[in-house]
């Protein structure tokens, strides 16, 4: 049988490749023809939602689930917090269809397709180690919400390592704050299982639950480490809510 996952897991890595090599010219022919009146790119989100939606649903070893797709307001911004199990997160969160802007490492903007797209859709990219990046990106994310963009967020910082969800690192609520936008947690359960951060193979058949909480009301002026506890606190009771259920 480990064979047998094996080859899938290589079949569903192929997929993708093909996928996005194919998308990118999609979305760079998207960027020509939207560009003077699509500021926010939404229509470039949607159209890698579409990819996702198809990557995801041509792997045979995964099977996603979805809970509370209703509390999502596409109208509004709002601040997405996911909690970060695996590089799979990358594609599941674009399966939301809310268009939204990343916040993501400035090397990723060399790797081919992937920095490609970070680039035309407008989502962040920040340096980590320069504290100029950090502030430039802060001001940006302010400034996106002030004019009616949506963000997205792992608080962790980085992917778990045991499957639990991390200690949430403060400055990531900084710009719901500043703002008074909501905040809108999500949290993914079964893609560390499926994919862990240690390797590149995919696991066997694996169902990634994905669960989204109500917004979280944010006043302008609210401690991020309030605010980040609570959503903390509401996440990791409901990530431990949709592990009984499977129990």
């Amino acid at each position: 049988m480990s064979i047998i996952f094996f080859i899938l897991s290589i079949f569903s890595w192929l997929e993708l490749a093909v996928c996005f090599i194919i998308y990118i010219f999609i979305q760079a022919a998207l960027f020509i023809v939207t560009a003077l009146f699509d500021k926010h790119r939404r229509i470039m989100h949607y159209n890698t939602s579409i990819l996702c939606t198809i990557v995801l649903m041509l792997c045979p070893l995964l099977k996603v689930e979805f809970k509370g797709m209703d509390n999502i307001s596409r109208s509004k911004p709002g601040v997405i917090v996911m909690n970060h199990q695996s590089i799979l997160d990358i594609l599941l969160v674009f399966t939301l269809y809310y268009p939204a802007k990343m916040i993501a490492k400035k090397v990723l903007a060399k790797v081919p397709i992937v920095g490609w797209n970070l680039f035309l859709s407008g989502h962040i990219l920040i340096d980590r180690k320069n504290r100029k990046s950090q502030i430039e990106a802060i001001r940006r994310m302010d400034h996106l919400l002030i004019e009616g963009d949506s963000l997205m967020i792992y608080p962790e910082g980085t992917r778990t390592t045991d499957g639990e969800i991390g200690e949430f690192k403060k400055g990531a609520f900084r710009s719901a704050c500043n703002t008074a936008t909501p905040v809108l947690p999500v949290v993914i359960d079964g893609a560390y299982q499926a994919l862990p951060k240690s390797g590149m193979r995919l696991m066997g058949f694996s169902k990634i639950k994905i669960s989204i909480l109500p917004y979280i009301s944010v006043e302008k002026g609210t401690p991020t480490n309030v605010l980040a506890e609570k959503c903390h606190t509401l996440m990791s009771e409901e990530l431990k809510r949709m592990r009984m259920e499977t129990t």
